[in-house]
């Protein structure tokens, strides 16, 4: 079975957990024995006080308690201190009922219910347990039964009414992959070195501008880095340590390796070994090659898309990642200080006359013109620290953090999920490809020369004058329209540039940063509309940047930052490995990669984000100081002045026509919002045809532009759960896998890609996300559902219950009636309390998550309308702008004397702003306060110190208030819980490994703590505390074997 192949840990693992499950057995069966013994002499005995010692000695010897001869507990016989104490005053209470007449049969009674409700709570933890451990066993037979499937084949045994197309699709990724990776593609490498060597300013060799200086400089620190790769013993057994921690926390090993590499880490031994040849590797770096051949695997991801993924030993991935850290720290440093460089790196701050910065520091302060803590101050902060060189690694223990099934939908799509990420790049004709470079080739030399940046303002940036091979011929007119601490980021100390390095040692999630560009994107969006009017933005996606990627592009951009000839011919054999399939024979020749790069290598996100850099670069000279945010392969623009984002777009055109790359039309699109809703005038703003036609979309929501909100793609979340049935029918014959199916699809998948709840979104967008977690449930178990899918199922009930030994009397609502019953129908247990499913795995429950409860904590938390907001702000500056002007009328007559006072002084010559003779500007130009307009005009640019002012709402738009809602103070009953696992585990470390529901009210997560309290009152009536079994009984380590193991999805 795939868990404990190539690992003998799993091997060993697996007998421990048999010996475990088989304990379990025994113990519950002797303890059901004497308990039945203990129940059926109690029906011959009528005193209430013989009852009552038959069932004080009956318990003792059903919890296995030793005892003196006289009947006294022993010390540490018992984990149920509360229990050892009942029996001891029990004890106490019956010699006293010898000759007291005061203790009644009443009393007793209630003596004799509290020692039965121990028995029962007992037998409910062993039934429970009993009940775990055989979902364990059915969980590992179906292992068993996929085990001989061969690594690259997928299971295609699949419920009633659906069709089996799993095999074509993945055949055909398979044909429209190789068809682009093992053919080379004609780049015009002279041409890429003169785009270079224009955008970088390298034409004029007698007067460098500072871009070129800044390269020459980025150029010498890469040699000096070069100079120290070539130290030795680079490797030792701590460097090893957090390489594998690195490759564990990516999507490259199998299971399997990842296996192996946890055994690396146990053992000192190994690591010195391995440290030994990886270092002799290193020092014969020139000699290094892959080997006859890399196996390749198919892999079908949640998204319905196939990845093709490179098996490499355990040994080239641990030496392939290292190198590919070094130079990611590397790099990301010494773009960043690329970027620092003002006048190579043009910045999008906005000029500010003379006249008005005297005007502003003589009637506001010289504070007045302080840039800190203003909005375009966090805005720069923002890109830099989330968004500049977002793939390389700050430092070379940062990890990338992410739960499975935190990955974007597939939105390209239109009639099922995609097979093949590139599929449409993928099935042009090469003559196609040819043609249309060529005409980007020719449009490009018929265009004009690009005009330099503008000056200030940066605002009225010009279209540069490059023809736009992408254009679409099309006249379109739109309608109209937590996890961040803020109060540290406003205020925080800060360079004048604002372009000092943000903190950013955190790991990455790559997940949240998206979620982050969602939410600036639509306070940016609302900010623009509510000051300035109108914003256009575009979204645009590389066509199958990884698989497409020319080899001659990255070749050529390293060698142009400076990489020598030696790493550029190590780079070389990198990229072009000899491949060869996991399903071909052994007659099948390995074929070299002639275009992309390795999937999920480090090294490969150095090349992507290299050749990117020059694209951010080209976009920041084009538009006169604008980013573009970019993820990767994603990127995100835009403006409230129509013309940059059009330069924005030429700049990217001609970063494609000299890469030989290409753009994603499917996932691309751009909007034009207006805050007027009167439609005619909405009417008149048109997008220009160059910009790229369609919606903006991320996962399955889409940018409204009558809103200028985003919102969830309800035809979209349809294809989905299709798909999502279709997974859940694949893993319907073991509880757990469904289980983690459902987790990593519905309370995951779904969830991340409605978008995180946020101030800038508002409560009508949570609210949505819920109504819309309903329909999916409803819809997923359906039988009506499943029949309108399919052509040849007619039965009344859900596919999902094929093979059940009982079909359900009621409908099934969702997934707690669905799991009701396949564990009643399959294992006999009836009356299933709920905290059961939801509890964590550490307290005995199956862990299913639920998407309401990740949901509804923020639900009242966050701003109902997000406008209100922005209304707030420009009431505020009016009602700040009139104190201040108030406060310098009623100054006036002072102002006046110290006005005569310098005109006495200076001889009668009056004198203006700045100390300089006023004899040209009028005499009411330094005592006539400034206008409203005049006050607000830097609103963006510069800080201000009233309540609710601008960089206030800004901050508070992209707020996710999770922390802020839901359940904040348990009820007695479940903090008594609470109190009894700390109390319980007090002496075990960490909680006794205890995740999710703990010791520690305060330190949970408001998902658990929600859970806790809806469901605690009733795994404590049930199973007297909020552990539903006993600690000990259940197999961790194998439970952690199946947390950790990722989903097969079903093709």
């Amino acid at each position: 079975m795939s868990t404990n192949r190539g690992s003998v840990f799993s091997e060993t693992l697996l007998d421990i957990t048999n010996t475990k499950l088989e304990e379990l057995s025994k113990r519950r069966s002797e303890f059901e024995a004497a308990k039945a013994s203990v129940l059926s002499r109690l029906e011959n005995e009528a005193d209430p006080l013989g009852r009552l010692g038959l069932l004080s000695q009956g318990v003792k010897d059903c919890f296995a308690m030793k005892t003196t001869k006289t009947g006294e507990i022993l010390p540490g016989t018992s984990k149920n201190p509360g229990l050892v104490l009942e029996l001891k005053n029990l004890d106490s209470f019956m010699a006293q009922s010898k000759y007291d007449p005061s203790i009644t049969p009443q009393l007793m009674r209630g003596w004799e219910e509290s020692l039965l409700r121990h028995l029962h709570t007992q037998s409910s933890k062993l039934e429970y347990a009993s009940l775990y451990a055989q979902l364990v066993t059915e969980w590992l037979s179906t292992e068993k039964e996929k085990a001989p499937a061969h690594d690259g084949e997928e299971d295609v045994d699949m419920a009633e009414g659906f069709e089996d197309v799993g095999d074509a699709m993945k055949k055909e990724a398979r044909r429209g992959w190789e068809k682009v990776v093992f053919e080379p593609v004609g780049v015009d490498e002279r041409a890429l070195e003169a785009y270079l060597v224009d955008l970088f300013g390298l034409r004029d060799q007698s007067d460098k501008p500072a871009k070129a200086k800044a390269l020459e400089s980025l150029r010498d620190k890469l040699t000096a880095f070069e100079n120290s790769l070539a130290a030795p013993k680079q490797f030792t057994p701590a460097t090893l340590t957090s390489v594998i921690n690195g490759l564990l926390a990516i999507d490259l090993l199998t299971d399997e390796r990842r296996e192996v590499l946890r055994d690396f880490l146990g053992s000192p031994t190994i690591l010195a070994e391995v440290a030994d040849v990886l270092n002799m590797r290193l020092a014969a770096i020139a000699s290094w090659s892959w080997g006859e051949s890399v196996a390749l695997e198919q892999q079908r991801k949640i998204t319905g898309i196939y990845t093709v993924l490179m098996h490499e030993d355990v040994l080239q991935a641990i030496f392939l990642h290292y190198l590919g850290v070094r130079w990611s720290v590397f790099l990301k440093g010494a773009f960043r200080q690329f970027r620092r460089s003002p006048e190579a790196w043009t910045q999008s701050k906005k000029f500010i006359p003379r006249l008005d910065r005297e005007r502003r520091e003589h009637y506001l302060g010289r504070g007045s013109l302080d840039r800190r803590g203003s909005v375009q101050s966090a805005r720069e902060k923002l890109y830099g620290k989330h968004y500049f060189m977002a793939g390389l690694m700050s430092h070379d223990r940062q990890k990338q953090t992410s739960l499975e099934g935190e990955v974007e939908a597939n939105y390209a799509a239109q009639d099922g999920p995609q097979v093949y990420q590139q599929q449409a790049m993928a099935s042009q004709a090469p003559q196609a490809q040819m043609r249309m470079f060529q005409q980007q080739q020719q449009m490009q030399a018929m265009s004009r020369p690009m005009p330099p940046p503008p000056a200030v303002p940066i605002m009225q940036a010009q279209p540069t004058g490059y023809a736009n091979p992408f254009a679409r011929h099309r006249t379109r007119h739109n309608d109209v329209l937590q996890d961040f601490d803020f109060d540290t980021f406003l205020t925080e100390p800060e360079s004048d540039d604002d372009n000092s390095d943000e903190d950013d040692s955190a790991d990455r999630n790559p997940m949240e940063d998206k979620q982050r560009l969602i939410r600036l994107l639509s306070t940016e969006i609302a900010i623009h509309t509510k000051l300035h009017g109108e914003v256009t933005a575009f979204h645009s996606v590389f066509e199958g940047w990884n698989s497409l990627l020319p080899h001659e592009t990255i070749l050529a951009v390293m060698a142009f930052l400076g990489v020598s000839e030696a790493w550029t011919a190590f780079f070389a054999k990198f990229l072009r490995a000899p491949l060869k399939f996991l399903d071909d024979g052994p007659a099948t020749a390995p074929r070299v990669r002639r275009r992309g790069t390795p999937a999920s290598h480090v090294l490969s996100e150095v090349f992507g984000e290299s050749i990117l850099f020059c694209l951010d670069f080209a976009v920041n000279q084009a538009t006169g100081g604008h980013n573009v945010h970019r993820l990767h392969d994603d990127f995100w623009f835009w403006s409230r002045d129509h013309g940059v984002a059009r330069a924005a777009w030429d700049a990217v055109s001609a970063f494609t026509t000299a890469t030989r790359t290409y753009i994603d039309f499917a996932k691309s699109g751009t909007v034009r919002i207006s805050r007027d809703s009167d439609p005619a005038a909405a009417a008149r703003l048109e997008i220009d045809e160059a910009l790229p036609a369609g919606d903006i979309r991320w996962g399955l929501l889409r940018l409204s532009t009558r809103t200028g909100r985003f919102e969830i793609d309800q035809s979209l979340v349809d294809r989905h759960i299709v798909d999502l049935r279709r997974q859940l029918a694949d893993k319907r014959r073991s509880v757990i896998a469904f289980i983690q199916t459902w987790n990593t699809f519905a309370a995951t998948f779904f969830t991340s890609n409605f978008g995180r709840p946020a101030n800038c979104l508002g409560r009508a967008h949570v609210d949505e996300i819920l109504a819309t977690h309903q329909r999916i449930q409803r819809e997923v178990f359906s039988p009506s559902s499943f029949s309108s899918s399919s052509s040849s199922s007619s039965s009344s009930s859900s596919p999902l219950l094929a093979g059940e030994a009982h079909q359900p009397t009621e409908p099934i609502t969702g997934v707690v009636d669905y799991l009701k019953h396949v564990l009643r129908s399959r294992f006999g247990v009836s009356d299933i309390p709920d905290a059961y499913l939801f509890f964590p795995i550490e307290l005995g429950g199956l862990d299913l998550r639920s998407p309401f409860v990740s949901v509804l904590p923020v639900r009242e938390a966050v701003v109902p309308d997000p406008t209100a907001l922005l209304d707030a702000f420009l009431q505020a500056e009016r009602d700040e702008h009139a104190r201040r002007k108030l406060a310098f009328e009623r100054d006036d007559g002072r102002r006046a004397l110290l006005l005569q006072s310098q005109q006495q002084s200076r001889g009668g010559v009056s004198v203006g702003v700045g100390g300089a003779p006023a004899a040209s500007e009028p005499a009411t130009a330094t005592e006539t306060f400034l206008s409203l307009d005049e006050y607000a005009r830097y609103r963006e640019d510069l800080s201000h110190d009233f309540a609710d002012d601008l960089a206030s709402v800004f901050a508070r738009l992209l707020e996710v208030p999770a922390a802020e809602g839901g359940i904040r103070v348990a009820s007695a009953a479940v903090r008594g819980g609470i109190e009894a696992l700390a109390l319980s585990n007090s002496g075990n470390g960490n909680g006794n490994g205890l995740r999710g529901i703990t010791g520690n009210w305060h330190a949970m997560d408001p998902y658990w703590r929600w859970v806790a309290q809806l469901y605690g009152p009733e795994a404590i009536a049930r199973f007297g505390g909020l552990d539903i079994v006993e600690p000990g009984l259940l197999p961790m380590g194998m439970v952690g074997l199946f947390r950790d193991k990722r989903v097969r999805w079903q093709g």
